[in-house]
């Protein structure tokens, strides 16, 4: 059973500093980004279904299909071109300066994109969006991954919802 989620519960600043923390982990960081390079996963995606989860809020594979969709365009035409381009300059030596601000530049985006995550969270139902009794990080990490490419199997899955509960 679920219920409303309180409005007190879904905020931005608070969800950013706990994914502030994770990224300090060094083992989670590597996760992370072996996800989102090989299986063309979303960091900050997974990081709030882990977070959404601890907070114990299920999030329906709907919902999330609706914060996917209202990402992509901010995604596609703002982050992955900033970290691209930031890439592009690693190991340059004339572009160093350049490629620091493009990094500041690119943690505000993701921060943005945390805003545009919450924005849509607000407006859900409880059938989408619902507190339960118990931690949900790795069924709601279940339904984000459950469209990567190539598959995540099942216990990568579980030791990512493990590293995200610690």
């Amino acid at each position: 059973m679920t219920t409303l989620v309180s409005p007190d519960l879904l905020k931005v600043d608070n969800f950013w500093a706990w994914a502030l923390a994770q990224w300090s982990d060094p083992i989670l960081a590597a996760e992370m980004m072996a996800l989102q390079e090989g299986h063309d996963c979303v960091v900050l995606e997974l990081l709030l279904m882990g977070w959404l989860g601890r907070q114990h809020l299920a999030i329906s594979s709907a919902a999330h299909g609706r914060l996917v969709e209202m990402a992509v365009p901010w995604l596609e035409g703002v982050v992955i071109p900033l970290r691209h381009t930031r890439r592009a300059w690693r190991g340059i030596a004339a572009r160093a300066s350049e490629r620091q601000k493009l990094q500041s530049l690119e943690l505000k985006c993701e921060y943005a994109l945390a805003e545009l995550y919450f924005r849509t969270l607000e407006l859900m139902e409880p059938s989408e969006l619902g507190m339960v009794g118990e931690s949900r990080v790795i069924d709601n990490l279940g339904i984000a991954l459950a469209s990567a490419a190539p598959p995540v199997d099942v216990e990568r899955i579980r030791a990512l919802g493990a590293l995200l509960s610690k």
